[in-house]
């Protein structure tokens, strides 16, 4: 392990780890559209070290609104664009759910790295963004 990082808002605690070229974004609390800008910059901050994967883990997350899978969404496009990927691992089933409903589960990678993708998480673009 590289470097460890400790930010924080009110409502959200971000722990970032690299390891080689795979950094890790660990989410405690809640993402909405108070702090999706806070993530967003954690993310591009975790970008600037180079991964070839990004890994977010949801487990410490107890909500997202509609403002945190569209900073999802954007991470994934961008990363996608530089032959990159991103991963959403240990989501709690409300975050899972909102995933599902929102039919990003077939266009997220949902899991460890490590864990053989689904083929649907190779598609290009959302099946719907109803957020």
């Amino acid at each position: 392990m590289k470097a460890r990082t400790v930010t924080s808002t009110r409502h959200l605690v971000i722990v970032t780890e690299h390891h080689g070229r795979q950094s890790v974004l660990r989410l405690l609390g809640e993402v909405d559209l108070s702090n999706k800008n806070f993530l967003r910059d954690a993310i591009d901050g975790a970008l600037g070290h180079g991964p070839q994967v990004l890994v977010l883990d949801l487990s410490g997350l107890s909500f997202m609104d509609c403002s945190g899978l569209r900073v999802l969404i954007g991470t994934h496009k961008h990363l996608s664009e530089d032959q990159r990927q991103l991963f959403l691992a240990g989501s709690r089933p409300l975050i899972r759910r909102l995933i599902r409903l929102t039919g990003l589960d077939g266009y997220l990678r949902l899991g460890w790295p490590d864990a053989a993708p689904s083929a649907s998480a190779e598609s290009s673009t959302p099946a719907r963004e109803s957020c």
